[in-house]
C-alpha cells in the first residue's frame, strides 16, 4: 500500500505522465512550421519542405492559368469581332488576324506572282510567312499554315508573330511554294493541344480505324494550288535514341533520287498501323503531319500522318473497304520491350508501291512474314 501511495506501480515502474493532446489545427501548424525546440536539422527540414511546397503551387497556378486561357471559348473562324483599340479583326480560333473586309483589291495586288487563291490575301498581307491552308474536313483542323526561317520560331508563336504556347501550324523551312512548285514531302508541324486544339485531331487517326474510313483524304491548299492527298501511313516514332534506332522523318523534305524515296516509303510503310490500299509511286508529292504523342507511355514521342497527293484525273475517293488493322507494325525497341511487341515480317502489299519489289530485291531488303 506503501508503495501505491509512493506512485509506483504495482511492478515498480513509474507511471509516465500523459502528454496533453495537440489539436489537429496545431499538429498541422507544428509540423510545418519552425517551432520553440526544434532541433537545427529539423528547421532545416522544415524550410526546405514550405519553399518547395511554394514553388509546386506557383507551379500549379501557372498551369492552371494556361489551361484556362486555352479553354476560354473562341469565336468560330471567320467571325468578325472588335478588339479593344476599335480595330476589325478576324478571330481565327487562337489567332487574331487583321482582316478587315477581306479580301480588298489592294490585298489581291500584293499577293505573290502567280497566286490563283486570292481569298487568302488578306492572311498573306498580315504576314508573309503565309503559305496556305489546311483541312480535315470533320475536325476543327482548319488553319493557316506558315513557314518560317527555321523550324522554332512558330513552335510558340502565333500567325500575328506574337508568344503564344500552343504556337501555329507551320511547314518545314527548307521547302519551295511557288506556282507549280512543291516539296518532294511537304511536312507540317503542329502541337497536340488538349485534345481540342492545332494537330490534337490527329489522335483520332491514331486510335480509331472508323476515323480513318471517314476522313481519308486531308486538304492543303497554297496560294498557288488547291491540293487533296490520300493518307497511305499513320504511325509512331521515337525522337530519342534511348528508346532505340531513330527514324528521322524529317530529313526527308525532298528525295535526292528513287532509292532515297523508297527508303523512305519503306519505313512509313512498315511501321504503318493500317493497311489503307493506297498506291504511291516515286514522283508523288507526299504531305506528311507531325505532331506529339503520349499514347504509348513514353516521352518524346511523334504521331505521323503520311498522305500522297491526288494525281491530276485521279479521283480523290478512297476504297475504304481495303483499310485493315496491320498485323505486323515495325514499332521502336523499347515499346517492343515493355509491350511484348514482335516485328513480324512485312506483311502489307509492296506490290501497292510502283518499284518497289525490285528495289527491295537489289539491295537484299526482301522480307518475308515466313522468316519469323
Amino acid at each position: 500500500m506503501a508503495e501505491m501511495d509512493m506512485g509506483l506501480s504495482p511492478n515498480n515502474k513509474k507511471k509516465r505522465k500523459k502528454k496533453k493532446k495537440q489539436s489537429l489545427g496545431k499538429s498541422i501548424v507544428t509540423g510545418l512550421f519552425p517551432c520553440k525546440g526544434d532541433s537545427s536539422s529539423e528547421i532545416a527540414r522544415k524550410l526546405i519542405f514550405l519553399g518547395s511546397l511554394c514553388l509546386m503551387i506557383a507551379a500549379l497556378v501557372i498551369i492552371a492559368v494556361h489551361f484556362i486561357s486555352l479553354l476560354k471559348p473562341e469565336a468560330p473562324i471567320g467571325t468578325s469581332v472588335v478588339d479593344q483599340d476599335g480595330t476589325q479583326v478576324i478571330q481565327d480560333g487562337q489567332q487574331v488576324v487583321v482582316n478587315p473586309n477581306a479580301p480588298t483589291k489592294e490585298q489581291i495586288e500584293k499577293l505573290p506572282d502567280g497566286s490563283v487563291n486570292e481569298e487568302y490575301a488578306a492572311y498573306y498581307e498580315a504576314n508573309n510567312d503565309f503559305v496556305g491552308w489546311i483541312t480535315i474536313n470533320g475536325t476543327n483542323v482548319d488553319y493557316p499554315v506558315v513557314q518560317g526561317e527555321d523550324n522554332e520560331f512558330y513552335l510558340h508563336h502565333n500567325f500575328n508573330g506574337e508568344d503564344e504556347f500552343a504556337g501555329t501550324i507551320f511547314t518545314d523551312y527548307e521547302g519551295v511554294f511557288g506556282p507549280g512548285v512543291m516539296p518532294n514531302n511537304t511536312i507540317l508541324y503542329g502541337h497536340n493541344m488538349l485534345y481540342k486544339y492545332k494537330f490534337a485531331a490527329l489522335n483520332n487517326y491514331n486510335s480509331n480505324i472508323e476515323f480513318l474510313k471517314e476522313t481519308p483524304v486531308i486538304d492543303f491548299n497554297t496560294l498557288y494550288q488547291d491540293n487533296k492527298y490520300k493518307i497511305f501511313s499513320v504511325f509512331i516514332v521515337n525522337t530519342d535514341e534511348e528508346h532505340g534506332e531513330v527514324f528521322d522523318y524529317t530529313n526527308y523534305v525532298y528525295f535526292r533520287n528513287s532509292d532515297e524515296f523508297y527508303q523512305y516509303v519503306l519505313e512509313v510503310m512498315d511501321r504503318s498501323k493500317y493497311n489503307t490500299g493506297v498506291d504511291v509511286e516515286y514522283g508523288d508529292e507526299l504531305l506528311t503531319l507531325s505532331t506529339c504523342d503520349g499514347s504509348t507511355g513514353f516521352e518524346d514521342m511523334r504521331l505521323v500522318i503520311v498522305a500522297r497527293k491526288v494525281r491530276e484525273n485521279e479521283s480523290p475517293d478512297v476504297d475504304t473497304s481495303k483499310i485493315t488493322r496491320k498485323t505486323s507494325i515495325k514499332y521502336f525497341q523499347a515499346y517492343n520491350d515493355v509491350y511484348g511487341n514482335k516485328w513480324k515480317g512485312r506483311t502489307w502489299d509492296i506490290s501497292l508501291v510502283k518499284g518497289m519489289k525490285e528495289y527491295l530485291e537489289e539491295n537484299g531488303l526482301m522480307d518475308e512474314p515466313e522468316n519469323y
